[in-house]
C-alpha cells in the first residue's frame, strides 16, 4: 500500500497546480508519487505522512546498538602525515 503524504506549500494559502501536477488547495496537497515527494522535500515544502497515527520517528538506541561516538574529523592516519 503506497504511503500518502501531505505536502504543505511554502505559501500558506496557495491554490493551484504544484510540482508534478499535484493540486494545492489553501496551501496543502496530497500525493503518493515518490518523485514529487522527493522534489518537494528538497524545495522547501513541508512533507508529512497523512494518517491518524503520528509517525514513529523516535528509535531507541538499545534496539539499534550503542551510539556511534567516532569523530567525523581527520582520520588518525591522515593527521600523522607531515
Amino acid at each position: 500500500m503506497p504511503v500518502i503524504m501531505r505536502i504543505t506549500a511554502p505559501v500558506a494559502d496557495f491554490t493551484g497546480d504544484g510540482p508534478g501536477g499535484i493540486a494545492f488547495v489553501d496551501g496543502t496537497a496530497t500525493t503518493s508519487d515518490l518523485a514529487v515527494i522527493g522534489y518537494c522535500q528538497g524545495a522547501g515544502y513541508t512533507v508529512e505522512p497523512l494518517g491518524d497515527d503520528p509517525p514513529d520517528t523516535e528509535q531507541s538506541s538499545e534496539q539499534d546498538g550503542p551510539a556511534d561516538t567516532t569523530s567525523t574529523g581527520r582520520s588518525a592516519a591522515r593527521s600523522k602525515r607531515g
